[in-house]
């Protein structure tokens, strides 16, 4: 679930007279096969549902909702180096991958006048399910570990067509640094520490700049993770925002938590 519900000018807050607040809930539902010793293939379905809360010239709350499955994501990673040494092993990989064109695009809303001003009542892409663009993944990840500290770390790119409504969402960079500790070996307890970062290049609409799209996004995101049974995985975690410069004048997200269940077939 993501909140975000502060008012950007680059790394600015600024007064939102409509006091916005959109939240953002996600069940990813991803299944993991491995194909060979070093190839692995996943599908993840998204089921989103986005509620954008604002208040009227009147003084009314609106809430404008839309929920379904998301864009489906394929993608794959094939380990192309390994080290082991009597303590740890070291592994490099590539990521590759497609988004899928299958969330709606059309939703509407009757309430959306009333925030836009405008008489149209088809949300804009940000706030549909999908974006109704095929769009491609390409990445690179390490991992390292050594007795009971492991650390991961992983770039990637995500290169965005032109959708529904003549949008082309910015192309983005994802990063992320990960550090997992086995802080109870015999209970199978793990406390995990990750640093994720995004930067997203400006949307284009009609084949001009939108001003008010892309930045740079960091996050402090601390974590757990439990094994009551060995092929079963309970983990949790909280993305803290520790630096937020946006494009124009954008909703922030003020935090993210994440709830995760893994069963190992």
């Amino acid at each position: 679930m993501t909140h975000e519900a502060t008012l950007k000018e680059g790394t600015k807050s600024v007064p939102d007279p409509k006091d916005q607040a959109l939240t953002t809930f996600e069940e990813d539902i991803t299944f993991v096969y491995g194909a060979t010793r070093d190839l692995t293939l996943a599908v993840t379905l998204p089921i989103l549902e986005r509620r954008l809360r604002f208040t009227t010239s009147s003084g009314e709350r609106r809430t404008i909702m839309a929920n379904g499955l998301g864009d489906v994501i394929l993608a794959g990673a094939y380990r192309f180096y390994r080290r082991d040494v009597e303590r740890g092993t070291s592994q490099l990989s590539v990521l590759g991958g497609l988004k899928l064109p299958t969330g709606a695009t059309n939703i509407g809303n009757s309430n959306l006048p009333q925030l836009t001003g405008a008489p149209g009542t088809r949300l804009s892409p940000s706030l549909q399910l999908g974006s109704g663009s095929l769009d491609g993944i390409v990445g690179l990840a390490g991992f390292h570990n050594m007795d009971r500290l492991s650390f991961y770390a992983d770039v990637q790119g995500k290169l965005n067509t032109e959708g529904a409504q003549d949008f082309r969402a910015g192309h983005r960079v994802f990063y992320d640094l990960t550090a997992d500790y086995v802080f109870l070996p015999e209970r199978n307890l793990f406390l995990i520490l990750e640093l994720n970062g995004v930067v997203t290049g400006h949307a284009e609409q009609v084949g001009r700049t939108v001003p008010d799209s892309g930045g740079h996004l960091l996050f402090l995101s601390p974590g757990i993770q439990y094994l009551p049974i060995p092929n079963l995985i309970l983990e949790g975690s909280v993305q803290i925002p520790i630096y937020r410069d946006l494009n124009g004048r954008q909703l922030a997200p003020d935090w993210s938590t994440v709830v995760g269940l893994r069963y190992l077939f």
